[in-house]
């Protein structure tokens, strides 16, 4: 199954070599301007929905790869690396398993492009409406995300959402409607004039997301569109949901 998601991973825009999120300092001038960052990155960090509503059943799966591109509101980037950008472009691996009484679990790991920021994640899904022939799949989950590997940043974030979707012959629209709260703290001294100390900051924004899964017959591509707080994200997903 990984072998065939080989070809989809050479066809995402992948960029490694510069470093324009780079994150390596905090320079921050006021605590407001740290709360506003800890927003962004919860907003582009914090889990996207990026599968229908509908339970996979305990036999079924659904693997794949995305592309994400987030844009951030407050653009702030230039207060923690010397390279900034107003955005954020992701790559992200995905591994959904079908358990029994409606049961999904997932766990995603993300690496965001030209920067040393990456995440793991889960969630845990449970089906209150399955779904038919004439009505919608109705589901709730729980989601986790974590940073790895930052030396000046620790960041966190725990959600919860509600979900809808349909099946149209290949086609299976989704919706969902949420909460998100993440907690950003600072793990090195501050240059700016905000202090050597940041507080840690603790934020919590809506969430809201849709999307459209395409059955290709050898293939499952999707399209998606998340928003948490005032971050849009835009995604493209491949693999193999059965």
């Amino acid at each position: 199954m990984f072998k065939k998601l080989l070809p989809i991973l050479c066809l995402l825009p992948l960029n490694v070599h510069a470093a324009d999120n780079q994150i390596s300092l905090l320079n921050f001038d006021s605590q407001s301007e740290f709360k506003n960052f800890a927003k962004d990155f919860t907003g582009s960090l914090g889990y996207k929905t990026l599968t229908p509503a509908e339970p996979l059943g305990v036999s079924g799966f659904d693997i794949g790869a995305s592309y994400t591109n987030s844009g951030l509101n407050y653009k702030l980037m230039d207060k923690v690396t010397t390279e900034g950008k107003g955005s954020f472009d992701t790559i992200s691996l995905h591994a959904i398993k079908g358990l029994p009484w409606g049961i999904d679990f997932g766990l995603d790991y993300s690496s965001v492009m030209n920067s040393n920021i990456e995440t793991w994640g889960g969630k845990l899904s449970y089906a209150l409406i399955e779904g038919g022939v004439l009505y919608p799949s109705v589901s709730i989950n729980g989601n986790y995300t974590q940073t790895s590997g930052l030396d000046a940043l620790d960041f966190k974030s725990m959600g919860a959402e509600i979900g809808i979707s349909k099946g149209f012959a290949n086609l299976t629209p989704y919706a969902s409607v949420g909460m998100t709260n993440g907690e950003l703290k600072s793990l090195v001294d501050n240059a700016g004039l905000a202090g050597v100390k940041l507080d840690t900051e603790s934020v919590s924004m809506m969430k809201y997301a849709v999307g459209v899964n395409i059955n290709l017959l050898a293939m499952d591509v999707l399209v998606g569109y998340n928003q948490i707080g005032d971050v849009p994200s835009y995604s493209l997903k491949a693999g193999f949901r059965f």
